[in-house]
């Protein structure tokens, strides 16, 4: 049987769910942050994962209760997922307002560092922003070693990255 904490995984990180998620950060991210979209992906690459619905929206790391994902950017299948979550017997707790799910045996603690960045890069190669597609894996570069200056990546994480902005070969 499904634990909440992994419900929540499956609705809001598969790699649809994670693009927007991660789009919505990035643009909703305070202003005076030295790198929005680094400071996000640090964020999410090393906050330890949590099931709480708050007032607002999803807060879905322990400890970054700013990073909030709000009901009304969520899609019809995730506000259901949240609908059958509290409608079941799952033990949660109510506390200011909040509502924490507890953890289960064998419950995610982090998102997959490869299915993180790999959403992120390919919400970037896809954007129109710039029209070359080399200054938009150059971004994507820059933001992949921003990252690991602060959170080690494995040699198959960045392999695996590498195929999503260079594709096979």
């Amino acid at each position: 049987m499904e634990s909440p904490l992994q419900g929540m995984v499956k609705a809001f990180f598969d790699p649809a769910g994670l693009q927007r998620f991660v789009t919505y950060l990035c643009n909703a991210r305070a202003p005076g942050n030295w790198d929005p979209v680094t400071a996000t992906m640090l964020d999410l690459l090393t906050g330890r994962l949590q099931f709480c619905l708050t007032g607002a929206g999803l807060v879905p790391f322990k400890g970054k209760a700013a990073l909030v994902y709000p009901y009304h950017m969520m899609t019809q299948e995730q506000r259901g997922f949240l609908r059958g979550a509290l409608g079941k017997r799952a033990r949660y707790t109510v506390c200011n307002s909040s509502v924490v799910f507890h953890a289960c045996q064998g419950d995610p603690e982090r998102l997959s560092p490869v299915e993180a960045l790999s959403a992120l890069c390919e919400r970037i190669l896809a954007s129109k922003i710039h029209p070359e597609h080399r200054v938009r894996v150059g971004v994507c570069n820059i933001i992949l070693q921003r990252v690991q200056g602060v959170v080690p990546l494995s040699r198959n994480v960045q392999q695996s990255l590498n195929t999503v902005l260079f594709g096979a070969g």
